[in-house]
């Protein structure tokens, strides 16, 4: 298996037996993932069954890959169904702790959201440690569920991804390519999603 990467040349995942874990590099290559979507749908009416009113979605830059915009859609389209207003922001998640520390305080400071719904657990954490040192607590949600994230940081609100459950989907389709020699182009597989809230 090759890394699902977006600098992962197309030329090499048609050599080599491919399968794509979250991101899709092309049509040609079967691709695994969670049901993203319906991840940040979930979020969002999390969000808003709290009382939310002034919402801000925290993610990376505007090209960010296909799972993360899809995260954002499922957010984004049930905050427009249910007609509340949010603004978006970006964090260049290529950036140095430091660099993104600067760039959290830019984006937070003098600030009052109700919520900040973020792309990613790591980036809420690097949110709620910011926002305590500016002495608020807007509710902050994640995405991921990791065993680490669950165990030491159990108060976040965020969605599990069933990690265990992918991983085993991609090797069996992996398999089967490499004992068969083909599988359908374009074959996709989403696994569902578990909200994580105390």
């Amino acid at each position: 298996m090759t890394a699902s990467l977006p600098e992962t040349p197309l030329s090499l995942t048609r050599q080599l037996p491919t399968v794509s874990f979250d991101r899709p590099i092309s049509r040609e290559i079967p691709l695994v993932s969670c049901d993203n979507y319906s991840g940040g749908h979930l979020i969002a009416q999390t969000v808003l069954k709290r009382g939310a009113k002034e919402i801000l979605i925290f993610c990376g830059s505007q090209q960010d890959l296909s799972p993360i915009n899809e995260r954002l859609r499922g957010m984004m389209d049930c905050f427009q169904k249910r007609q509340t207003k949010f603004s978006t922001a970006y964090l260049d998640f290529t950036a140095g702790n430091l660099f993104k520390q600067v760039q959290l305080a830019k984006l937070l400071t003098g600030q009052k959201y109700d919520a900040i719904c973020c792309s990613d657990d790591i980036t809420a954490l690097l949110v709620k440690q910011r926002v305590r040192q500016l002495s608020y607590q807007p509710l902050v949600t994640g995405f991921d569920g990791s065993n680490f994230v669950r165990n030491f940081f159990p108060d976040l609100l965020t969605v599990k991804q069933p990690i265990k459950d992918l991983a085993a989907l991609t090797c069996q389709l992996l398999d089967q390519r490499l004992r068969r020699g083909h599988f359908p182009s374009g074959h996709k597989q989403e696994l569902p999603v578990t909200l994580l809230d105390l």
